[in-house]
């Protein structure tokens, strides 16, 4: 009975740890894409959790997306967005308390730095 009850509280850590991701990821952040082509370098993202899917809103300036869906696999979010004429696979993980993330293009993997934005406090 006790080796059960171990179990089931190791399945509900697991499941636990599969959202994990977008609550260390959740909020708004500045992204460069500094290999991209000139155009796609720049973007704030806007990450939330909507009724436990990560939904992002992406700015950029020829690039406006709105609550697209990512989803989590092996502690990362990934989802294939429709950028500069093709699809581009974005991919974000968290490593050692850093947020990181690639783009998959035609051009190759490019490497993207996340900067958190600071929340403004209202008056």
């Amino acid at each position: 009975m006790l080796a059960g009850l171990c179990l089931l509280c190791m399945s509900a850590v697991d499941a636990g740890a599969a959202n994990d991701i977008g609550s260390k990821v959740k909020g708004q952040w500045e992204v460069t894409v500094p290999d991209a082509p000139q155009g796609y370098r720049n973007y704030t993202l806007d990450i939330k959790l909507k009724d436990g899917t990560v939904v992002i809103d992406v700015k950029g300036e020829d690039v406006n997306i709105r609550e697209q869906k990512f989803t989590e696999k092996d502690g990362k979010l990934s989802a294939s967005l429709y950028v500069g004429g093709e699809y581009v696979k974005v991919t974000i993980r968290e490593e050692k308390g850093v947020v990181k993330g690639s783009a998959g293009t035609s051009m190759g993997e490019l490497p993207c730095n996340f900067k958190k934005l600071t929340e403004k406090k209202g008056k």
